[in-house]
This record gives C-alpha cells, structure tokens and sequence, in this order.
C-alpha cells in the first residue's frame, strides 16, 4: 500500500527539515496536526539517545487533538550503509516510510512506502492510541 499524498508530502518535508542538521543526530519527535485543510508539524522535546527507540516510544501518548506523529532516526544497516527513517503515523491508521541512504544523501533518492520499517511504524501508530 502506497501512502496517501497527504502523509507523503509531511514525510518528503520532514526528511528535508531533519536533513538540513546533517547526519549523527539523536532521534526526532513531531506532532502532526490538523489545520486549515493541511497538516502543521511541531517538534517535540524529546529525551531519547537512540538506543531504545521501541522502548522510549512506548512511554509516549498524545492528546485527541494530535491527527498522527513522526519520528526521524538514524540507523546502520550494515557497515558503511547508514539510513535515515523518518516514519509517520496517522490516526486514520495510515503508516509510510521515508528511507534516506547516506551514500544517496539526495532529496530525490528518497524512498517513501509503508512496511520499510514496520516494527517502527507500529511503535509510532501505537503512540496515538492510548
């Protein structure tokens, strides 16, 4: 299943806003929001090293007026193969992907789909139901 065009375009400008900071970042938290027939993106202060991500996502629970959440993590696949994962959950149950590879680090080279990290999709999802 693709992502709907609302949930891509949050995830191609989340992707570029994360990327301007560079690589070696600690994990990144935003709200998404409803207004005026888009959706508005806040940034959430946020105490995770990065370690845990599941673990620390679980401790999380928004409010009814939050329409989905994001997350943004670096990770390492394997040697020299680091990825950025910038996942997004709305609460219509809709959850994409957005896969930056370092060695690509091109806007265009960006793949966005859903299932490219569903344990993590699911842990951000499940963020928006309690």
């Amino acid at each position: 299943m693709h992502p709907t065009p609302d949930l891509e375009n949050v995830l191609r400008d989340l992707d570029r806003h994360v990327s301007a900071d560079g690589w070696n970042q600690p994990p990144r938290l935003f709200a998404l929001v409803a207004e005026d027939g888009g959706v508005s993106v806040v940034e959430q202060p946020w105490e995770s090293n990065g370690e845990d991500v599941l673990r620390d996502l679980a401790r999380i629970s928004w409010p009814s007026d939050v329409t989905g959440a994001a997350l943004s993590v670096q990770r390492i696949l394997e040697p020299d193969h680091d990825v950025r994962l910038t996942v997004g959950a709305l609460r219509t149950q809709e959850v994409a992907t957005a896969l930056r590879y370092r060695a690509h680090d091109q806007d265009a080279e960006v793949a966005i789909a859903a299932n490219l990290a569903p344990r993590l999709e699911r842990a951000v999802w499940d963020t928006l139901q309690g």
